[in-house]
């Protein structure tokens, strides 16, 4: 009787330990300074509320405005090349250090593009192709680095340890907004002090991820051609239903640059300013800390799926925000709406698609996806920013976004079936 009760006890000495559970608590550290360190840069010179109003400070047309939004859809595009010229690596690390690196160059090219280039026509263009270059840089670099993350975080902790690590970021992000609002309000034209602090702050953030330690795992088979390495992952994607209700629900959610890249030059319509701009990045930075905290651990708990639905929501009731709103204060609302929907996105968004993929190492599937998503990501705010360059009104733009946004809810929630655990 004794050897049947030790048996289940063996078995588990004999296993080998989980080296993600091993490293959990030391890589969430460093993950999260990391992270710290790019909420407060970002929020205290280059979030998108800021920008938006940047732009609209320096006489920005709504095409041009329209064209900042645009680039997240322009910036999925090289995702596909990520997992071509990585999926076979045993280890992401390198490739996740340099990528990060790389993203902190168009951010330095801004801030001195803003101390140097006398004229305010040439700045806007300026500040543009900053944004592309980093949106390019973010799209070579986000597959591979989801997979990192994946890898070096346990799966059965992958949403609290997002939820961790983002909850720490958006507090750093409130912390550099307010810091931002008071700096502008005392001397509107730092903007360009900003921008060069937010490179600063990135720069050495990004030295925490090289002590994290991440498992050596088998990747995917050396890619060849790479119209052949395209064959493949279209057949995967036509093997599997729930990958392309997936696809449909991201197409339709695409809407929601119409809400979240205008609300905010909204603003300048009823007297905001770049000072404004900061404001709503720290409701932003306030909602997304809590939402990514409680969203993480929901993660783990009842899955990805109301999670990420949840958050979607919120998105429709940004563009309700927006669509009533008669002053800044009905748009900070919206502000607060789209925190919390970034504050899950990372978490509920990764795992519900490796739950689809069934597998850990998608950095090659999520490039194929977001390059068929890419063109309506691009194409909704550069119709959106044209339409209300011809008189379309800025409220019926949002009441149609949230019209679409709650029917790509309702395609995720019904449409797309996923096994838990």
């Amino acid at each position: 009787m004794a050897q049947v009760t030790s048996t289940p006890d063996l078995a588990r000495q004999a296993a080998p330990a989980d080296v993600r559970e091993t490293h959990y608590r030391r890589n969430l550290f460093l993950l999260t300074a990391t992270e710290t360190g790019w909420g407060f840069g970002m929020a205290f010179g280059f979030s998108a509320s800021f920008v938006q109003l940047v732009l609209r400070d320096l006489g920005a047309t709504h095409g041009q405005i329209g064209l900042l939004a645009a680039q997240w859809g322009f910036g999925t595009l090289p995702m596909v090349l990520a997992g071509y010229f990585t999926g076979h690596l045993r280890r992401k690390k390198a490739a996740v250090v340099w990528g990060h690196y790389v993203c902190v160059l168009p951010v330095a090219f801004l801030a001195a593009a803003l101390y140097w280039v006398p004229s305010n026509s040439a700045k806007v263009w300026c500040v543009l192709a900053a944004e592309y270059a980093f949106g390019l840089s973010v799209g070579l670099l986000v597959p591979v680095w989801l997979t990192f993350m994946g890898k070096v975080l346990p799966p059965k902790k992958l949403g609290a340890g997002f939820g961790v690590t983002f909850f720490f970021q958006t507090l750093a992000a409130a912390l550099a907004a307010w810091a931002a609002s008071v700096i502008l309000a005392r001397r509107p034209d730092a903007v360009p002090h900003l921008v060069a602090v937010t490179a600063l702050v990135m720069l050495v953030a990004n030295a925490f991820y090289i002590p994290v330690r991440e498992p050596e795992t088998e990747g995917e088979a050396p890619a060849g051609a790479f119209h052949a390495y395209l064959r493949t992952l279209l057949g995967e994607l036509r093997t599997n239903p729930a990958f392309r209700n997936m696809l449909f629900a991201e197409v339709l959610f695409c809407a929601q640059y119409g809400v979240v890249g205008f609300y905010a030059a909204r603003a300048a319509d009823f007297g905001g300013d770049v000072r404004t701009g900061a404001q709503f990045t720290l409701a932003i930075a306030a909602a997304q800390g809590v939402s990514s905290l409680l969203g993480g651990f929901l993660v783990d708990r009842i899955g990805a799926k109301p999670v990420l639905a949840a958050g979607r929501l919120a998105v429709v009731a940004a563009a309700a925000c927006a669509w009533h709103a008669r002053s800044v204060h009905g748009l900070l609302w919206a502000a607060l709406f789209v925190g919390a929907f970034w504050g899950v996105r990372s978490a509920a968004g990764f795992a519900m698609f490796r739950a689809v993929a069934r597998r850990e190492e998608v950095t090659s599937l999520y490039g194929i996806f977001s390059v068929f998503v890419a063109p309506f990501a691009a194409a909704t705010p550069l119709v959106a920013g044209w339409m209300l360059g011809r008189g379309l009104s800025a409220p019926t733009l949002f009441a149609a976004c949230g019209a679409v946004a709650l029917a790509s809810v309702g395609v995720l929630v019904f449409g797309v079936r996923v096994k838990r655990g």
